[in-house]
């Protein structure tokens, strides 16, 4: 057992992640340094990019767990997307087309946009509890619709949860994202930490600062909680405590 992480775009060629086969395997063997065990690349499931195709994205998760088993990573990879939190992706999760986390997809990795207000949110959350879907916000404290006060606890409420990106600790999105991520930590409004890695390039550098930070910030114990114990829980389809 290890690590977790549920954000993360090693899936190479398909959307703003890595590039190579090369450029993934440095950004897994880092992980698996670092204490990481699981793995959920999140492919964008945007039309525009290639990462659209859920059979793509599937057939390139096999390809990087032939080459981390090739090369002796010990990683283990799980299903997951990207999705934009939308019309188009609420008529997915009605039925088979949802793009969820896991086997079980229960659990679905969903971001808002970085500037502009979401005003319905409240409404976009209680629907996808209607089809069955659980919503994990990626990175909120980037987000603008949850500068808004209050709008974080209300989606953890309305029974939503919440992805800190660990780059957010290291000034990696500038002061502002990380005074707002500080503040959700220091509330306990986060359910899971991840990496959102992109690119292997300075990840050696930060990746393990943000991992001293959030231990630092918020104790050995929060770290196992959102680092392992909750995104197992994802992962199995549970509810969060």
């Amino acid at each position: 057992m290890g690590l977790v992480d549920l954000h993360c775009h090693l899936l190479w060629g398909l959307d703003d992640g890595v590039e190579t086969s090369a450029e993934a395997l440095a950004a897994a063997r880092l992980l698996a340094s670092l204490g990481f065990s699981d793995l959920a690349p999140s492919p964008h499931a945007s039309p525009e990019m290639p990462s659209g195709d859920p059979e793509a994205c599937d057939a390139r998760r096999g390809e990087l767990g032939a080459l981390l088993a090739r090369e002796g990573v010990s990683l283990a990879l799980h299903r997951n997307a990207e999705n934009k939190l939308d019309e188009a992706f609420l008529e997915r999760a009605a039925g088979p087309g949802r793009r969820g986390i896991g086997a079980s997809g229960r659990w679905a990795l969903v971001e808002l946009p970085f500037r502009q207000g979401v005003p319905a949110l409240p409404d976009l959350v209680f629907r996808l509890q209607r089809l069955g879907v659980a919503p994990l916000f990626a990175h909120p404290e980037r987000c603008a619709e949850f500068e808004r006060p209050g709008r974080a606890e209300e989606v953890v409420r309305l029974g939503g949860a919440l992805q800190l990106n660990l780059g957010s600790l290291v000034g990696l999105f500038g002061r502002s994202v990380g005074r707002l991520a500080q503040r959700l930590l220091d509330d306990g409004l986060y359910a899971v930490a991840a990496t959102d890695l992109h690119h292997p390039d300075g990840a050696d550098e930060w990746v393990p600062e943000a991992l001293e930070a959030l231990e630092r910030r918020a104790g050995a114990a929060a770290l196992a909680r959102l680092l392992d114990e909750q995104p197992r829980r994802i992962l199995a389809g549970e509810e969060l405590p």
